[in-house]
């Protein structure tokens, strides 16, 4: 074997090497995006949990959102008149940290971070009972709001626009 032959056969074999390098690599990508995913996930079932355990040990919010159910909730656009404005502005303000939340969750969705089965059956049908509390409370309706999730909200309750 002269020098030349040596060297092709080194070529293949530091080729073949950095083929299944980049193999590995692709996979080893593949499963941290799983991970980041499963990851995400499991943070926004954290902090789900953590807003629900938040408002039920709330001597504030809570009194405030049972007496806004009560009154018609979020299927009467009228129930909010029947709080005090003490508690209305309560109200109001979870109804602002939800739009926030969901603007998040639909900027999420569009980044390919949620599955559509969590989208269609979790987000879309809170965005639909909430947009017109939304435009009622004029909740970032004339600025503040991303177009996109704007456009969302109008694909979902037309009445909204």
């Amino acid at each position: 074997m002269n020098s030349d032959s040596v060297n092709r056969w080194l070529t293949l074999g530091a080729n073949l090497g950095v083929l299944i390098g980049l193999i590995l690599l692709l996979i080893e990508l593949d499963q941290n995006r799983d991970l980041v995913r499963a990851q995400i996930h499991q943070e926004r079932s954290d902090a789900h949990v953590w807003m629900k355990q938040e408002s039920a040990d709330s001597e504030f919010l809570l009194p405030a959102m049972e007496k806004f159910r009560l009154a018609g909730g979020t299927a009467d656009l009228d129930s909010l008149d029947r709080l005090t404005p003490l508690e209305a502005a309560r109200v109001s303000l979870s109804m602002e940290a939800a739009h926030q939340d969901y603007d998040n969750l639909f900027y999420q969705y569009r980044q390919g971070y949620l599955d559509e089965e969590y989208y269609q059956y979790r987000v879309v049908p809170t965005i639909k009972e909430l947009a017109p509390w939304w435009k009622k409370l004029d909740i970032f309706e004339t600025s503040g709001r991303r177009p996109s999730f704007d456009a969302e909200i109008k694909r979902l309750v037309p009445d909204t626009q």
